[in-house]
């Protein structure tokens, strides 16, 4: 499970350090890379561990190629993917396409979400964290 708030840097190829906790999370659970892709509820990529990835990828190989929306869905967003090692330093490399998409500049976070991470600018992470929730779909946690 990755848990937490990680404020970083990239730099101008493309390059940014995956936190340490989230590398530990990963590492304990035995995933050799992570998977980047666009996140289809706002501009962030999502980085999903190698053994998420082959089960969405194994739902969008039997979904029907005359499924509309599906194919859509696909396109927008599967078709964004791609696996990234990370370095022996712990770096993972955004490719070009996925940087300009998410807007990721200088300044960055990665947010872990329970079964997988977020990658941010840290503007887009900001304006969405002080963004209000409607009432209607809150979640109480925290309820028995």
């Amino acid at each position: 499970m990755f848990f937490g708030t990680y404020n970083h840097t990239i730099d101008g190829k493309g390059r940014t350090s995956l936190p340490a906790r989230l590398r530990e999370a990963l590492a304990a659970a035995g995933e050799p890379r992570i998977v980047l892709l666009r996140n289809s509820h706002s501009r962030s990529l999502l980085a999903l561990p190698q053994s998420q990835w082959t089960e969405l990828a194994k739902k969008v190989a039997a979904a029907s190629p005359f499924d509309a929306l599906m194919q859509r869905n696909v396109l927008k967003f599967v078709a964004s993917a791609h696996e990234v090692d990370l370095d022996i330093h712990g770096r993972v490399l955004v490719p070009p396409p996925l940087r300009e998409w998410a807007g990721l500049a200088k300044e960055v976070v990665w947010v872990g979400m329970g079964g997988y991470i977020q990658l941010y600018d840290q503007a887009a992470y900001e304006t969405e964290m002080a963004a209000e929730i409607p009432v209607a779909e809150r979640i109480d946690f925290f309820k028995v």
